[in-house]
């Protein structure tokens, strides 16, 4: 989400999902597929979406994260 600078101070983690889906990360997140995007604030899960593309519905994410 480079469309907005406010969102530099959002840290991201990516994981692989091939070479992870069996980490203690995922497990522990609860991430049970690809495409799965999980946004904390202040330690706690504010949102969380699956295989959504929907531009709209991620920037609401981000905006939460940076309100």
């Amino acid at each position: 989400m480079q469309s907005n600078p406010e969102y530099s101070a959002i840290t991201l983690l990516r994981a692989d999902w091939d070479k992870h889906r069996k980490s203690a990360v995922t497990k522990d997140l609860r991430v049970p597929r690809r495409s799965t995007l999980v946004m904390f604030k202040g330690g706690e899960e504010i949102a969380r979406v699956i295989a959504q593309t929907n531009k709209t519905i991620i920037e609401d994410m981000f905006k939460a994260a940076i309100s």
